[in-house]
């Protein structure tokens, strides 16, 4: 699959705080007509690696607003091996298990499948491919800082440092590189992480940084199930309480119990209005006039509106806004620093949606309260699951009671789904919204972990979970 998006270049002065070079092995210089070093108005640029001066075989400059760097000499500074293609007469590089290609004299990369068109074409300059900075920072995941001045320009380049790439993890790796996953991915086996990594573009014509922020979708509602434990811990909140208790006027809320909303088989529909700007309480209230699917507690069926219910109790018994109270309960003890509700304000990867054969740039995804709202890190993801091995917020037999299964229709505790994988217990969820598909699956009695943050709407989640833990399983665990 190809998703095509070309740059919008301006002045060097606005787009060079995303430059970053690099440089890969390319066809011999006697392919390749030289052509001069540089005109008399380019200007010089100075390029450091990790803050240290670098002796370059051609002096990188900067030519209509477009620094220029030897290819070959910063791919191998920046932790990278290249090598020529004579077959495709196009320039290979590798790093961390993804596949770069690029065909000089023009202005085009492939980053695992995904093209992008870069503002000016390579150039062979006295024998030394010349390449945009740009491409490095795209297609390398390097870090980059810029000053410049009328005289020159002074960027540096950090190689990537967020990746990890262990060789256990490569038929992982390998296999959703062939689903044209685009998002972040982490494998964690002992608690140490094996690959942490991100693939396709995250907006625009950046590369997915392995340590980007993400919308987690339904992965939310393990937040809001593990609030209402925490109250019932502290002997605020029952099981057994009905939702009357919390909301008087709700239509046979004297049926409902916190355990029916907990565990999908309260019998209500699960979508709701999505409104930019809709309260929790407007959402409630819509839920009022929703008739049920089922009577109360008859089976299983899976509701957002239920989780919205469950927010709004959370709300009602700790005086807090939802995400209040699971700030300072869950987020402030485990230093999940990169977790929170988010806003239209928040930075994340942004999300597609496909049109056609193409994927294009999806809109600001709605949600509430309770069901889907939180956006986070691979890292922080990793230590919130962790915390349920750990019950270092909740309490032992309160994350049984999450990971018991409570219908035979669906394996579903609360907000945890459950079954065996390779005869290990193993827990897991997926979860989607506009321009997002996530999932994670825990193998617990081995304790691999995998975590899929995905930025491409329609994914098939359940299946890509199942196929990694298989494929992790067997890579790590001996």
């Amino acid at each position: 699959m190809t998703f095509v998006k070309k740059s919008n270049w301006v002045s060097l002065a606005t787009k060079l705080l995303i430059v970053s070079a690099l440089t890969v092995s390319i066809a011999p210089a006697s392919h390749i007509a030289p052509k001069a070093q540089a005109a008399s108005t380019d200007k010089p640029a100075v390029i450091t690696i990790a803050g240290k001066e670098v002796t370059w075989e051609t002096a990188p400059f900067v030519t209509k607003g477009t620094t220029l760097v030897p290819l070959r000499q910063a791919a191998r500074e920046l932790g990278a091996t290249a090598q020529w293609d004579a077959s495709t007469r196009s320039v290979v590089m590798y790093s961390h298990g993804d596949k770069v290609v690029h065909t000089p004299n023009t202005n085009k990369i492939t980053l695992d499948g995904y093209e992008i068109e870069m503002p000016e074409v390579s150039r062979n300059v006295y024998g030394t491919m010349m390449v945009p900075a740009r491409f490095l920072s795209d297609s390398l995941k390097a870090n980059l800082t810029v000053s410049s001045t009328p005289e020159v320009t002074t960027i540096n380049l950090t190689p990537d440092q967020s990746t990890v790439y262990a060789s256990s993890a490569k038929t992982v790796d390998t296999y959703l590189q062939a689903q044209n996953y685009s998002g972040l991915a982490l494998v964690a086996y002992k608690g140490k992480v094996i690959m942490r990594k991100g693939y396709g573009l995250a907006g625009g014509e950046k590369a997915t940084p392995p340590d980007g922020k993400s919308r987690i979708a339904s992965l939310s509602k393990s937040f809001t199930a593990s609030a209402v434990m925490k109250l019932i811990e502290d002997g605020k909140v029952k099981l057994t309480d009905h939702l009357s208790d919390y909301i008087p006027d709700f239509p046979r809320g004297n049926e409902i119990t916190v355990h029916m909303l907990l565990s999908h088989t309260a019998g209500f529909n699960s979508n709701f209005t999505r409104t930019e700007g809709m309260t929790l309480e407007q959402t409630v209230d819509e839920i009022k006039t929703k008739p049920l699917r089922f009577e109360p507690g008859e089976r299983f069926n899976y509701s957002n509106q239920g989780y919205v219910l469950l927010a709004y109790i959370i709300q009602q018994v700790s005086g807090e806004s939802y995400g209040q109270y699971i700030q300072h309960t869950f987020l402030d003890p485990l230093n999940m620093k990169d977790t929170g509700e988010t806003t239209p304000a928040t930075k994340t990867i942004t999300g597609y949606v496909k049109d056609g054969d193409a994927w294009d740039e999806a809109g600001y995804y709605v949600s509430q309260s309770g069901t889907g709202t939180f956006y986070s890190t691979l890292d922080d993801m990793m230590k919130w699951y962790k915390s349920f091995d750990n019950h270092t917020i909740l309490s032992e037999d309160t994350v049984n009671k999450m990971f018991t299964t409570y219908s035979d229709l669906k394996p579903y505790g609360y907000a945890f789904l459950i079954k065996n994988v390779d005869g290990k217990r193993t827990i897991y969820h997926n979860g989607s919204g506009t321009g997002y598909a996530t999932g994670f699956t825990h193998n617990l009695d081995d304790d691999v972990l995998v975590i899929l943050l995905g930025n491409h709407y329609g994914m098939d989640m359940q299946k890509m979970l199942a196929d990694t833990q298989v494929l992790a399983n067997k890579a790590l665990v001996k």
